[in-house]
């Protein structure tokens, strides 16, 4: 991880993106997913800014506390789109199963995927199998 253009912080293939979410539940806090959508173009953050096919949803669970810090987390793969990625909303839920959205959560949250493959004109070629 490191930092992106933006400031926000930037993960490669391989690397685990783990963000820390502070919630409170009397019933105690479960399962969270926090949602992300890849912004078309860094400086459009209103909802045409947003694509509506890169998304991704980083998960963790609260292990039925009352208040916690719930670390969500994903790790990033070949099919993530380099780009940065905004917190469009958190979906959490309590220990008896009741679901609580909340949309654009404030401050904002964002992180940066980039794609570190090397870009050459020599292209791998394959000689057979090896004995």
């Amino acid at each position: 991880m490191s930092a992106g253009r933006s400031g926000a912080e930037a993960y490669t293939i391989d690397d685990e993106i783990r963000i820390p979410i502070l919630l409170r539940d009397e019933d105690g806090v479960a399962h969270v997913r926090a949602i992300f959508r890849r912004l078309r173009t860094a400086s459009e953050l209103g909802p045409r800014g947003l694509d509506p096919h890169d998304i991704l949803e980083l998960r963790g669970n609260g292990q039925g506390q009352k208040e916690a810090t719930v670390e969500v987390s994903l790790k990033v793969a070949d099919g993530h789109t380099p780009g940065e990625y905004l917190c469009t909303a958190i979906q959490a839920y309590d220990v008896h199963g009741n679901m609580e959205m909340i949309k654009t959560p404030t401050p904002s949250r964002l992180f940066h995927v980039v794609d570190e493959r090397k870009k050459d004109d020599q292209k791998m070629e394959f000689l057979g199998w090896g004995e």
